[in-house]
């Protein structure tokens, strides 16, 4: 027999009825979700949130009390200094630095209240003395020894007898010293400070002629008694 002679069976067709039918659609009622109400918290202007007054923490003193504070701490820190400016001849004082110096001589003080705040402005007591370029700029007391000096970036000139002089001191790191005398008529302030030529006394004295400021700030601090 022969491909051609071979017939395919029939397939009977028949449709199938699934009684009236179905609705194959499918549909999907749904409603839209409600709104949404967003509202920011009212602040009312003497909530609790608002920040407390701030308070001026700045201790006032009368000039009495700031010579009876140099009595008490003052006279005892220019001691201690001078001390340990003898001592420094045989050996190192503090660690070298200007700041070291005035720390130790601190330490050897009964009752001084230490410095406070961070590095390079470092509050050492109450400001009595202020003095930018040429201008006095704020005098509560007179200068005493014991008293506290920085001088930032100071520059000054003037005459030492029939020469010119030029000086700045206090660049970058503020000088840091310890007042050991104050000569009002001229001016001059002699400091203990902290020498930082090596090979040299630890501790040395040194003056300076506050008129001779011609720019750079010096502050002088009154070191208060512990509380």
């Amino acid at each position: 027999m022969t491909s051609s002679q071979w017939e395919l069976p029939s397939i009977p067709t028949t449709s199938l009825d699934f009684g009236g039918g179905i609705d194959t659609t499918f549909a999907v009622e749904g409603s839209a979700p409600p709104p949404i109400h967003s509202s920011s918290p009212k602040v009312h202007p003497h909530s609790s949130q608002e920040a407390p007054p701030k308070h001026s923490t700045e201790v006032h003193y009368s000039g009495d009390e700031l010579v009876a504070i140099w009595g008490r701490v003052g006279v005892h820190l220019c001691e201690a200094a001078t001390q340990l400016y003898e001592k420094s001849k045989k050996s190192l004082v503090g660690d070298g630095t200007y700041t070291g110096f005035v720390n130790a001589a601190l330490a050897e003080t009964p009752n001084a209240m230490p410095s406070h705040g961070v590095p390079p402005n470092l509050i050492w007591g109450h400001l009595v003395y202020l003095q930018s370029a040429a201008s006095v700029q704020k005098r509560l007391s007179d200068i005493m020894p014991g008293d506290i000096v920085a001088l930032f970036d100071a520059k000054l000139k003037g005459h030492k007898g029939l020469a010119t002089y030029n000086q700045t001191v206090g660049a970058g790191e503020p000088l840091v010293g310890i007042v050991s005398e104050f000569e009002p008529k001229k001016s001059k302030i002699r400091v203990f400070q902290a020498n930082q030529h090596v090979g040299h006394q630890t501790v040395e004295a040194v003056s300076y002629r506050l008129e001779d400021l011609k720019s750079g700030i010096v502050k002088v601090y009154r070191v208060l008694p512990e509380a």
